[in-house]
């Protein structure tokens, strides 16, 4: 069984700190994290002592939702959880003034701090503030709260909430690399590419549990505000390595508001890409309405959103020359987007508090379109999602609560091919015919149910907030199929007359089922130790059957299982009968310490840190997808012939398609297809040991400091790779087997980093905010340190029809084949602000930089005769080379016209990449490609990748 503290390595490298905790179990039935945050503080006299028996009485200002609470013995209260929003807050005791806080802002995922001191009052009187947030953060987490006025002020492109992420520091802004989710801006972090990052929307699961990262979008109108937690979150929160992002949705208010808005994108207000020969036409429209407002008032309120996004998009192939007739050739790539929102609330009574909402999304896009693909090559893209969640929070006592979410979701993917046309790959990542992702589809049907417990006790004279939970989630469809027919052939040079390296035909229908449950169990102790140091202990469990498969009847287990040659050690997992039935992992136990010290004693420096262990959840398509459906379908190879030195005819000329077959290197062929995929008993939980050390420094009322470091170790990362090599030139190791991929469980990662922040606020005209980060990113799956690729073609060109090949197949964990991820960029840096101006003008910019990424220079042929071309040279390790930095500027201005007490018509113009930066990408590290070895093949406005100069303008009416 894994200790949860036992390799904190990260440890050794930022600081010498060890804690013991002993944590017992708390008896109580209870779930997880919900969609509010918490409001924390204490009632003290003139002298500073503590006075019990105060009440405090919390109202939500646009709604009139009240919560109350009473001081205990120690003048402490609680309130575990209020939705987010704006309160006054009041301090009541007979014999006391009454003292009142106005304008206390409380933010998802969060805890809020209000002290309020009472004075002896000889008659009534109300003392009131207004209250100020701390431009600190005050928790031993670290992240950010991106706010509803942040989400109208700032520039934010293709109106994606979640890209304002990139405020927090050490994040990045990229797009999703996986096929089923093209043009869906992701937030990346701590050395990942965004698949970890875990997304709760309104206390609800938002996992796609095939792939990883976020499922289903939400409309930044139905949007009210969200918290990145990027690195040692509480034990309430999971399912992630890397991040968590909580968001609450918009609700109704005791006022009608509503909104109706369109924003244009024209080739007109558009640079030309760097890889178009001439400025293609290009219309991107975005529209919708939003309306809510008061069922009842003060009780009942409701809020409802639709938006349509289309875009008329064209792009140009180029292929160099490789197929001249089609250089130039443009084609559409039209998308739609429809969202639709739901949601009520309701005040059931003092006690209780119900939430209801229904999201809808479908989306319809090309796949593939990019340059260096034909047109043949493209495939047609339909997402379908949808999930309904009700959520009820309850007030037991003056010191406990109780919050019970249920959410029912679905999702359906769909991607058909353009084209039957054999696939032909080109070393500078051109590819023609069709798709081989295509055609596939994707279901996820998931029922979800969560609870949590909050309470508040005084042991020992020190004030404790409990939080225990438990989690449980269905998913009993979770599949799809994948088509395994279709002929691709690989070819040395990038021309058709170069010799052809790889042939390979499949057959069959490929099929994947991997429904499964999963559980989970947290406790916690928010321990007030004293005045100035407050003490974060939790314990949480994962369960999941996930990885459960009985692949006995695999041929390639068959093999491997009975060999006795062979020593690696991923062959070894096999031997005697080893690796048959994968057992589900059911010991990842994990334990997190946290601390927050207020140095000064006045809340404006603060140390903080923690240390911990943080499961990821293991999806599908990174462990058992392939598998699995290896085990239950009839597809896989039936035809396989390679050469690296070029495939000849029996005549001795290369081999062209059309002409006659070589012989079949696969020893059985009619047999049927051979399966592809073979799962390794190494597969468990990937998970991170984590360790952060931070101080905050509040240096005026206007501008505050933090500094951060931060340590990461991921382990048990899964990776596939090729794993049936030639020997010297000649057979496969295992001759009646093709060149299948073992899904290993034993990749890793470290991350080091160190953030520094300023973040400013003059009154209500001006706010900014400055990050830089240093890092670096090292191991063994250089796609990145939530990924499942040793080799990406989207991030290194040359590697297309490469994939999954390690730079050395005998031994994928080897020295060489270890060195800086995809994703290390040494240097991050983030400028953001905005300013009110008069006559009813604001203005906001974001500006982001980040260095040089890595890629892998190779030999580019087979020095070693293994059969594979990405042999690199003595004494290099892979990503041994830097690709060219990152920089993009976007703008926004805007003019509010208000008519009346409550109407606006919001004019704006928004400019993303206003500089036109190129940022150059996807560069060629073969040596062997002539002047195209060592230059980028995307560039800005090219397929996944951020965009070129692209202006947009947009009109809001709202009341």
């Amino acid at each position: 069984m894994k200790s949860p503290l036992s390799r904190l390595t990260a440890a050794s490298r930022l600081a010498a700190f060890t804690a013991s905790v002993a944590l017992a179990l708390l008896p109580a039935a209870a779930f997880a994290q919900g969609s509010g945050g918490a409001l924390t503080g204490r009632a003290l006299d003139e002298q500073a002592g503590a006075l019990p028996g105060v009440t405090i009485t919390a109202v939500e200002t646009s709604t009139g939702t009240s919560r109350v609470a009473v001081t205990d013995a120690t003048g402490s209260f609680r309130f575990p959880s209020l939705y987010a929003g704006s309160y006054d807050v009041t301090a009541e005791l007979e014999g006391f003034a009454t003292s009142k806080a106005e304008g206390v802002a409380i933010n998802v995922a969060t805890t809020r701090t209000i002290d309020f001191e009472m004075k002896v009052a000889g008659v009534e009187e109300i003392i009131t503030v207004n209250d100020v947030a701390p431009l600190v953060r005050t928790e031993a987490s670290g992240g950010v709260v991106i706010s509803r006025e942040t989400l109208e002020s700032l520039p934010l492109n293709g109106r994606q909430f979640a890209n304002l992420g990139t405020l927090a520091p050490g994040t990045t802004l990229g797009i999703n690399p996986d096929p089923t989710k093209p043009g869906q801006l992701v937030i990346a972090m701590n050395g990942g590419i965004g698949r970890n990052v875990n997304y709760v929307i309104d206390g609800g699961d938002n996992m796609d549990d095939t792939i990883g990262g976020a499922l289903q979008n939400f409309s930044v109108e139905a949007v009210q505000e969200f918290n990145l937690q990027t690195q040692q979150y509480k034990a309430e929160y999971g399912r992630s390595s890397g991040g968590v992002l909580t968001v609450v949705t918009k609700s109704g208010t005791n006022e009608w508001e509503g909104a109706l808005y369109g924003y244009v994108r024209d080739d007109e207000l558009n640079a030309k890409k760097e890889s178009e020969i001439e400025k293609q036409p290009y219309r991107r429209e975005q529209y919708g309405a939003s309306l809510g407002g008061p069922i009842v008032r003060d009780k009942a309120h409701f809020f409802l959103n639709y938006e349509e996004t289309t875009r008329d998009g064209f792009v140009t192939t180029d292929t160099g020359g490789i197929f001249s007739n089609l250089d130039g050739q443009t084609s559409d790539t039209p998308f739609t987007d429809e969202l639709i929102f739901a949601k009520a609330t309701s005040n059931l009574n003092a006690k209780n508090f119900l939430q209801v909402r229904y999201g809808y999304q479908k989306n319809t896009d090309k796949y593939n379109a990019l340059p260096n693909a034909t047109p043949d090559n493209f495939g047609t893209l339909v997402n379908e999602a949808y999930s309904f969640l009700a959520g009820l929070q309850t007030q037991i006592s003056d010191s406990s609560f109780n919050e019970l979410n249920i959410q029912y979701a679905e999702f359906e993917n769909s991607i058909t091919a353009d084209s039957t046309n054999p696939t032909l790959n080109f070393p500078s990542g051109v590819t023609s015919g069709q798709n081989p992702n295509t055609p596939q589809t994707t279901l996820q049907e998931k029922r979800q149910i969560r609870d949590d417990f909050s309470f508040t006790r005084i042991l020992g004279g020190k004030t404790h907030d409990f939080k225990v939970g438990a989690e449980y989630i269905d998913e009993p469809v979770l599949g799809g199929d994948f088509s395994a027919a279709g002929t691709i052939y690989n070819y040395s040079g990038d021309s058709l007359n170069s010799p052809i390296t790889d042939i390979t035909i499949n057959e069959g229908g490929f099929f994947f089922e991997t429904p499964n449950e999963q559980y989970r169990f947290f406790a916690q102790d928010d321990w007030q130790w004293s005045d100035r140091l407050t003490l974060n202990l939790g314990f949480r469990y994962d369960l999941s059957d996930i990885l459960e498969l009985d692949q006995r009847t695999n041929a390639i287990y068959q093999v491997l299982s009975t060999q006795t040659t062979y020593n690696e050690d991923y062959l070894n997992e096999f031997k005697n009968g080893k690796g048959g039935q994968i057992e589900k992992d059911d010991d990842d136990y994990s334990i997190r310490l946290g601390f927050t010290w207020d140095v000064s004693g006045d809340g404006q420096r603060l140390l903080r840190g923690g240390i911990g262990r943080f499961y990821d959840y293991p999806y599908t398509n990174a462990t058992v997808l392939f598998p699995s459906g290896d085990v239950v379908s009839v597809a896989g190879n039936v035809y396989l012939h390679n050469n690296p030195n070029g495939i000849r005819n029996a005549n001795g000329t290369f081999f062209k398609p059309g002409d006659p077959l070589p012989p079949n290197q696969l020893q059985n062929p009619n047999v049927g297809p051979a399966p592809a995929n073979i799962a390794s008993p190494t597969l468990s939980t990937p998970y991170s040991d984590q360790l952060s050390l931070g101080y905050s420094q509040q240096l005026s009322p206007w501008l505050g400091l933090s500094l951060e470091a931060i340590s990461i170790d991921f382990e048990d990362i899964p990776f596939r790779f090729r794993a049936n090599p030639r020997v010297n030139g000649g057979n496969r190791r295992f001759p009646t087997l093709g060149n299948f991929r073992i899904w290993q469980g034993d990749g890793f990662a470290s991350y080091d980093g160190l953030n520094i922040s300023l973040k400013g606020r003059a009154n209500d005209k001006f706010d900014f905010q400055v990050n830089y980060t240093l890092s670096k990113a090292e191991g063994n799956i250089l796609a990145g340190a939530d990924e499942f690729r040793i080799t990406d073609a989207g991030h290194q060109a040359d590697f297309a029809g490469r994939g999954d090949q390690s730079v050395n197949p005998l031994d994928p964990g080897c020295d060489a084949c270890t060195g800086p991820l995809n994703t290390d960029a040494r240097h991050r840096f983030t400028l953001a602000g905005f300013y009110r101006g008069p006559w009813g003008l604001s203005l906001s910019a974001i500006y982001r930089y980040r260095s040089a990424l890595p890629y892998t220079e190779n030999l580019g042929v087979d020095v070693n005769g293994d059969g594979f071309t990405i042999d690199i040279a003595p004494g290099q390790h892979v990503n041994n080379r830097r690709g060219a930095s990152f920089s993009q500027l976007d703008l926004r201005i805007a003019k509010d016209f208000t008519f009346g007490d409550s109407f606006k018509v919001e004019v704006l113009a928004e400019v993303f990449n206003a500089f036109n930066s190129k940022n150059p990408a996807g560069f060629n590290g073969n040596r062997n490609a002539g002047a195209a070895f060592g230059q980028p093949t995307a560039f800005a406005g090219d397929g996944n990748q951020l965009e070129q100069r692209v202006g947009q303008i947009g009109l809001r009416f709202s009341f």
